[in-house]
C-alpha cells in the first residue's frame, strides 16, 4: 500500500499544497489516508541539511569537522528542531481547545511542519550571493526572515481552515508559543536579576 501511494506520487501534493494553497493543504492532512504525519517530519529534515550545507558556504568552507557536522551535526539539528516544532504545536493544540475548537495534536504538528516547507528554498536563494561573495551574511538573515514570514501565513491560513476560524484568531493561536515562552523567559529573567539585586545589596 506504501509502495503504491509513492508510485501515484500523491505525496507530492503535500509539498505543492504547502507553497499554493494552504487551506488545501489542511484538507488533504484531514482526509487523506497516507501518514502525512511521518512524512511531514521530512520538511526539517530537509531544512537542518540545508543549513548544514549553507553555515559552511559562508565561511571558511569546507573543513575536516564539515563532515562530522554534516553526520552527527544534521541529526542533531533534525532532533532539535522536530522537539521544538512538537513543543511549539502542543501550545497551539492547547490554545486551539481553550478556545473550544477541536484539539488534534498530530493534525497540527503535520500542518506546521509542512508550513516550514519554504525555507528549503535558502540554500538555492543565497547561493548566488555566496559565491559572489556579495554581503552573504546580509542575505542569509534576508532571506531567512522572509522566508519565516511565508513559512507563518501558510500555517495561519492552515489553521483557519483547520477550525474554520478568522485569520485573527488563527494569527494568535500561531503566535501563543512566542508569547507563552517570552513571558515566562521574562519572569524568569526578573527573578535571576532581582536575586542578584539583593545578593549584592547584601
Amino acid at each position: 500500500m506504501i509502495l503504491q501511494t509513492f508510485k501515484s506520487l500523491t505525496w507530492v501534493d503535500f509539498y505543492l499544497y504547502s507553497l499554493i494553497d494552504p487551506r488545501a493543504l489542511y484538507r488533504k492532512i484531514r482526509d487523506n489516508e497516507l501518514s502525512h504525519f511521518v512524512l511531514s517530519f521530512s520538511v526539517p529534515a530537509f531544512i537542518a541539511f540545508v543549513n548544514i550545507i549553507v553555515f559552511p558556504l559562508m565561511g571558511s568552507g569546507e573543513s575536516s569537522f564539515f563532515y562530522y557536522k554534516i553526520t552527527y551535526g544534521w541529526i542533531l539539528f533534525f532532533l532539535l528542531s522536530s522537539l521544538k516544532i512538537v513543543v511549539e504545536s502542543s501550545l497551539m493544540d492547547l490554545l486551539s481547545q481553550f478556545l473550544g475548537f477541536r484539539g488534534n495534536i498530530q493534525e497540527m504538528i503535520s500542518m506546521i511542519n509542512f508550513s516550514l516547507f519554504p525555507q528549503v528554498f535558502l540554500l538555492p536563494m543565497l547561493y548566488i550571493f555566496v559565491v559572489f561573495r556579495f554581503a552573504p551574511l546580509f542575505f542569509y538573515m534576508f532571506f531567512s526572515i522572509c522566508l519565516m514570514v511565508w513559512s507563518a501565513i501558510i500555517a495561519v491560513q492552515g489553521i483557519s481552515e483547520m477550525h474554520s476560524t478568522t485569520l485573527g484568531k488563527a494569527a494568535l493561536i500561531y503566535l501563543f508559543p512566542v508569547i507563552f515562552i517570552g513571558t515566562i523567559f521574562f519572569f524568569v529573567i526578573g527573578l535571576v536579576a532581582f536575586s542578584m539585586m539583593g545578593f549584592l545589596a547584601g
